[in-house]
């Protein structure tokens, strides 16, 4: 159990690092949900594919192409049940070549299967090196401490979340033609515990109405885009 929560940890760390910089060399926001150096879909993403990769014969083709697929169906479905919970889209590749439904893209699928075999053939060895070598008492606490302040910030982000649903169910309810009674009800629900402004300043949201009329009320400053780069999504 421990070293399932160490695994995912570390996945969600090494995860959220190689989309930061990957999105900075891109110009793009890295799409941070939670308050620390994490991200839990990878820490899963890892979890899954550590699980298959450690039942296939060490073949370094079939490592790959079974890393790529597995990776991608989780981004895939991550993304198509965020969208069916808060109505919008948290992330958008539909700009990129060779993508499915703007969820999945040929450059990412292929990225995670290289991940698959750095998983495979440096991190599952050097983690058994590892182990072996650190005071298990330690590692034990460390593990516990960080699931702890893991838990807590998912905890406070899913109410974030939960705000900004209610924010954009608002908007659908009332339409965005209504201008001044929807900036009227927003005023009226800005005050609250958790505010989804946060969340709104991580993500690029860049192709919903929806979200942009929340970063214009919020005063969140948006990147320009190419108005043929979008489609504005309608619910």
């Amino acid at each position: 159990m421990i070293e399932t929560q160490a695994d995912f940890i570390f996945f969600s760390i090494m995860g959220f690092l190689a989309e930061l910089i990957y999105c900075s060399l891109n110009n793009r926001k890295s799409g941070k949900a939670l308050r620390g150096p994490w991200c839990p879909l990878y820490g899963i993403g890892g979890l899954l594919i550590l699980f298959i990769v450690s039942n296939l014969p060490k073949n370094i083709i079939l490592i790959y192409i079974i890393g790529t697929i597995a990776s991608s169906i989780t981004e895939y479905l991550a993304s198509y049940i965020l969208e069916k919970i808060f109505k919008t889209r948290w992330w958008d590749y539909k700009t990129k070549k060779h993508n499915i439904n703007g969820r999945i893209c040929l450059e990412n699928s292929l990225l995670f299967g290289l991940l698959t075999i750095i998983i495979y053939y440096i991190f599952n060895p050097l983690k058994e090196i590892f182990i072996h070598k650190i005071n298990k008492t330690l590692y034990k606490v460390v593990v516990l401490l960080l699931s702890l302040i893991m838990l807590i910030d998912a905890l406070t982000t899913i109410f974030e979340a939960i705000e900004l649903k209610s924010k954009i169910d608002l908007i659908i309810k009332i339409g965005t033609k209504n201008k001044d009674k929807l900036k009227q009800k927003l005023k009226k629900h800005k005050k609250s515990t958790h505010s989804p402004k946060r969340l709104l300043s991580s993500f690029d949201f860049t192709n919903d109405e929806k979200t942009n009329i929340l970063k214009k009320f919020y005063k969140i400053k948006t990147k320009k885009h190419n108005k043929n780069k979008f489609k504005t999504l309608h619910r």
